[in-house]
């Protein structure tokens, strides 16, 4: 049963699930792959699978076949994104601010209040990157580029992500956290998501004075210190500012 008592179609979330786990992959995935991931009977795999082949949602390739997204669903997703002024907006500062770190770059919007998916990343071109991918999404309660847009969501909504929070102890830590990151007007981490890795991350805000998405920049704690850290936050925070003046941000005249 879904919102407002309408009762979900067994087979559309079974395939929605199906395009769910190839997403997150990192590579073609076999039926024992996804058989073992999402705890369907081979024989409804296989049923799911042709059904989204045959609306081009999906290819196969390979003997044993591995399974993988095809084209059609970049289709969907860029007519989302479409939507969003934001992202086309973006588009060159995220350009200008990868050129100037030589960082991975990455941008993050909230799909939901308590969950942010990232929409664009630049890799870095150095040998030791890390990444987390377009699609990728987690709650907004995790790393940097979660706690920039959450730290400015209005207290109502802030109390309500941190329901979500396991105890009091992990409400209060993260309280402080956001307290720090709205002094600051950015939000950094250091090894929370990823072993070794370091993440700087900014706030965007929209015409309305909304926050409505974060830039962030990572890579590998050994490189993101020091004179190159204090040089990736003037430039993370002056791109920030500038994706919020395209998209019709003024400063404080916006929320007046």
């Amino acid at each position: 049963m879904g919102a407002n008592g309408v009762k979900h179609i067994r087979a559309v979330a079974r395939a929605i699930d199906v395009l769910r786990c190839l997403a997150h992959a990192d590579a073609a995935l076999g039926v024992t792959d996804l058989e073992r991931a999402l705890t369907l009977s081979r024989p409804t795999l296989y049923r799911l699978l042709a059904t989204l082949e045959g609306k081009g949602m999906v290819r196969s390739f390979g003997e044993p076949r591995r399974f993988a997204l095809d084209y059609p669903v970049v289709e969907l997703a860029g007519g989302w994104l479409a939507r969003n002024d934001v992202v086309p907006a973006a588009q060159p500062h995220l350009d200008r601010l990868w050129r100037a770190t030589d960082e991975t770059v990455a941008m993050f919007i909230t799909a939901d209040s308590a969950t942010k998916i990232c929409v664009q990343e630049l890799q870095s071109r150095q040998a030791l990157v890390f990444t987390r991918g377009i699609g990728f999404s987690e709650p907004v309660t995790v790393g940097s580029s979660g706690s920039a847009i959450l730290a400015f969501m209005p207290p109502t909504e802030i109390d309500s992500v941190l329901d979500a929070l396991p105890d009091d102890a992990a409400r209060a830590a993260k309280r402080r956290e956001l307290a720090t990151v709205r002094a600051n007007g950015y939000g950094a981490t250091s090894g929370t998501i990823i072993a070794g890795a370091a993440a700087l991350a900014a706030p965007v805000f929209d015409r309305l004075g909304r926050v409505c998405a974060s830039v962030s920049v990572f890579g590998p704690e050994a490189r993101l210190r020091d004179a190159h850290r204090d040089d990736c936050i003037r430039q993370l925070l002056a791109t920030a500012a500038d994706i919020s003046a395209a998209i019709g941000y003024r400063g404080d005249a916006a929320a007046e």
